[in-house]
């Protein structure tokens, strides 16, 4: 997800009773104590407005950053404060929860203790991984791989992760955390919990790609990607290890590749040269070629690579 680019709600008893004894698949028992806190006041309306206010805050973020900001500045710079733009975003969301649903961060991020155990043994997983995927990845184009000056590089590692960890952060929280209990709290069936944020998700990264076309792959590798780090916290009960995978794939993302000329690239420790990663055309018809296909196979592939890796490291 880029920038670019009352009483009268209070539950039933009755419809409680019938939330809580709907059939929850046992992978997923850890759901019922991660939704709990948002059966005190799981109105819909609530929610609904906490997404508007959400939205609307994403969309301001940059004008109310614009004006500290010189768009002359290096791009490192400027897409570090991309990233941490997200800050205000998250604050906008805490505030929100906390006057529409009397909440605080610690109730939609599960308990500190696990989250940061199965962040640091799912990002270690992830990044592994990648780091055995990427060459594979790059093989057709190592030709014209450059290698980004390191003494910069390390410069801006630590901040830009800092940065991509809040960016991270903020999405886990609003999209696994917030929107998966409130809706968990209204239904255990999957395609609500898991499924809808996933598409909101998703369709949230259509401006990402260059055109329709690459916009949609995107869209569609990024509902992949939340239905992957859903799954991971409906079995674990806490954001850890859908924040791992999500860190990973973005650290590798901005740190690791970059495309010469495109936004961020400048972060990156390998460069390619710009359009090695676009589609022909621009329009919906460039979905319909196999290389564009064979794309969209490959990414859900990754998906699911990182998704075991992060299984298998914390055994779930």
């Amino acid at each position: 997800m880029q920038r670019r680019i009352a009483r009268s709600d209070i539950a039933q008893p009755h419809r409680l009773r019938h939330t809580c004894a709907m059939p929850l698949p046992v992978p997923y028992s850890a759901l019922r104590a991660f939704r709990r806190p948002a059966l005190a006041l799981p109105g819909l309306w609530r929610t609904a407005l906490v997404i508007l206010g959400f939205e609307v805050a994403f969309a301001t973020t940059p004008f109310i950053l614009d004006p500290f900001v010189d768009w002359s500045w290096p791009d490192q710079v400027l897409e570090v404060l991309n990233y941490a733009g997200f800050g205000l975003d998250l604050a906008a969301l805490l505030v929100l929860v906390a006057l529409l649903h009397n909440r605080g961060p610690g109730s939609m991020t599960g308990p500190l203790r696990p989250l940061l155990r199965d962040l640091g043994r799912v990002l270690v997983a992830v990044c592994l991984v990648l780091l055995v995927q990427q060459p594979f990845d790059l093989a057709p184009d190592l030709s014209d791989l450059i290698l980004a000056p390191l003494g910069r590089w390390f410069v801006w590692l630590i901040p830009a992760a800092l940065a991509i960890l809040l960016q991270v952060a903020t999405e886990e929280i609003y999209f696994r955390g917030y929107l998966t209990q409130q809706l968990a709290a209204f239904s255990l069936k999957r395609r609500v919990w898991m499924l809808l944020p996933s598409v909101y998700f998703g369709t949230s990264h259509l401006l990402n790609g260059d055109g329709l076309a690459e916009g949609v792959l995107w869209a569609v590798w990024a509902t992949m990607l939340g239905a992957a780090c859903a799954d991971l916290t409906a079995r674990t009960g806490n954001l850890g290890a859908a924040i791992g995978l999500h860190l990973g794939n973005n650290l590798f993302a901005a740190l690791v590749l970059g495309f010469i000329g495109t936004p961020g690239f400048g972060l990156a420790l390998f460069l390619l040269p710009q359009g090695a990663e676009a589609i022909d055309t621009a329009g919906l018809e460039g979905l319909a070629t196999s290389a564009t296909l064979l794309d969209l196979a490959y990414s859900g592939m990754g998906v699911l690579v990182m998704w075991l890796a992060a299984r298998v490291a914390i055994r779930v």
